[in-house]
């Protein structure tokens, strides 16, 4: 009776085991994954969803000048000294409006930025800080003149002077709040025909920087105000519902699928996400590079995978920057198609190394590049006679990235506007200054997850630890009670895979079996 309940608990347990073992490697991580799919995929119901529509807390926009200590001396030809004022910190609140589902597990949407000047995070500095910056719309002007027809920068310029107040000098006096949102007035009113043929241009190609008057007289110019409480986009990403590592990828942008901006379809392509979701990360097959696609500057960026790391206790996998996203085409000949026509005396239209011409995209000579020229060519410092100095603590941009979730743990993206100072004979307030790259300012738009979030993301990676724990512990205790049930079963006989001891004991000793004695007669 007792070897009967032995052989069908060994059959139970044998079950037992063969389901443990394929919960351990199929069916414990099946559930785990479906769980995290149904959570962060862009779907009514999950938990990413709501907060992906709406940012639960706002991001960090940051605004760091390059303030002209010495104006007049770069008037007489010395190099430019620079002082950086900053940060002027805003906080940034992101909202999505949905604006319908594709066919092909897509989801449409644009997206709305509002800023809010944050007094607190920017300690002594304020929106009416007055600050020396070199006149972007008045240097774009001529520099766009210049490349068409060389011969009408005489007349385009008298034409600025009406346009502009006081324009003795390539620099600008400004309120910061002027210069960052509420725009610098650009008068339209004269007699002068160049000065229509400057206001017409501006109105046919209606450049992001540039808003039109109320009155219809003029523009304003500014850097931001285009961000500010208006709908970009609409942009389309895969909800991840199908499938959760194509999850974010961006598909199209004002329903196109390229940016025919650079005329080339590799330059042109769509990569990566908006920035705001990622994918989960399967270890077996980590990316080296992390794309999101840029609006502003009309193309697509990577940052290149470092390795893992902890960041807030938990594990991460940590990706900067590399300098082959603005490299040189000498250095990367992906990039020969961001090549563009002249933008200096010196160089052609494969810039220098860290910089990006955003001609096509923005409609003005801006050159891109990261802050303080880092991961850019040295020849560029050269310009200058202080305040450009490249440092990588505080000019790189990076991300930590949860592998379970693709949540974005810490992450900061940074960005530097230049426009060529040049000198250029025939204009009054140019004739005598050096040429070369001179930067604007530089941004850090930034996230790092309110303690909130962390708690909660830090909780979840502990429910996972102990599904994880659990996993094994089931199937430690299956193997356990199979072992344990096997050995008594065949202790017991019932399974004769070896001959009981008592057995060979009796083979060798039963009576009859073997006498010497015999042995020793049959001799």
């Amino acid at each position: 009776m007792l070897g009967k309940h032995l052989r069908l608990g060994f059959a139970i347990s044998l079950v037992v085991l063969v389901v443990a073992i394929l919960m351990a490697a199929w069916g414990f991580p099946k559930i785990v994954q479906t769980q995290i799919k149904k959570n962060i995929q862009l779907a009514d119901g999950s938990l990413m969803f709501d907060k992906w529509k709406k940012l639960p807390m706002p991001l960090t926009f940051k605004v760091y000048v390059f303030n002209v200590t010495n104006p007049d001396a770069v008037d007489s030809g010395e190099r430019p000294r620079l002082q950086e004022v900053g940060p002027f910190v805003y906080k940034e609140y992101r909202e999505k409006t949905i604006l319908g589902y594709g066919e092909n597990d897509t989801i449409k949407y644009t997206l709305k930025k509002t800023f809010i000047f944050d007094q607190e995070a920017s300690g002594s500095l304020t929106e009416d800080d007055v600050l020396t910056v070199l006149n972007f719309s008045y240097m774009g002007a001529l520099l766009s003149v210049f490349e068409i027809m060389p011969g009408l920068i005489p007349m385009i310029n008298q034409a600025l002077g009406v346009m502009f107040e006081n324009l003795t000098d390539p620099f600008l006096r400004v309120k910061a709040r002027d210069l960052f949102f509420d725009g610098i007035y650009l008068n339209c009113v004269g007699e002068s025909s160049a000065l229509g043929i400057v206001c017409g241009k501006i109105r046919a190609d209606a450049p992001p920087t540039m808003r039109p008057s109320e009155d219809g007289n003029g523009f304003y110019f500014s850097m931001f105000s285009h961000m500010n409480l208006s709908e970009a986009g609409p942009f389309e990403m895969v909800r991840g519902t199908e499938d959760v590592s194509q999850l974010g990828h961006i598909v199209s942008y004002k329903d196109k699928t390229s940016m025919n901006t650079w005329g080339d379809k590799y330059c042109g392509q769509l990569n990566g996400s908006d920035s705001s979701i990622f994918p989960p990360i399967d270890r077996s097959r980590v990316p080296e590079r992390l794309y999101t696609f840029e609006p502003d500057i009309c193309r697509s960026l990577y940052a290149s995978l470092v390795g893992e790391t902890t960041h807030f206790n938990m594990s991460a996998f940590y990706y900067e920057i590399h300098e082959s996203a603005l490299a040189a085409k000498s250095a990367n000949r992906d990039n020969k198609c961001f090549c563009r026509r002249n933008w200096s005396a010196n160089h052609d239209g494969c810039l220098l190394m860290g910089l990006l011409n955003l001609m096509p995209c923005q409609g003005a000579p801006v050159i891109a590049s990261l802050p303080h020229f880092y991961l850019a060519s040295e020849e560029l410092l050269e310009f200058f006679d202080g305040g450009v100095k490249p440092d990588k603590e505080k000019h790189n941009t990076y991300v930590y990235l949860d592998p379970v979730t693709g949540v974005i743990l810490e992450g900061v993206r940074r960005l530097q506007f230049n426009l060529e100072l040049r000198n250029m004979k025939g204009v009054p307030q140019l004739e005598n200054v050096p040429t070369g790259l001179f930067p604007l300012l530089w941004i850090e738009e930034g996230a790092i997850l309110p303690p909130s979030v962390i708690d909660e993301l830090q909780h979840s990676h502990t429910l996972l630890s102990y599904v994880e724990a659990v996993r094994w512990i089931v199937l430690g205790i299956a193997i356990l009670a199979f072992l344990g049930l096997a050995i008594a079963v065949i202790r017991t006989g019932n399974i004769p895979i070896f001959p009981k001891q008592a057995n060979s004991v009796s083979f060798i000793l039963r009576p009859g079996s073997f006498n010497p004695t015999d042995a020793h007669k049959a001799q």
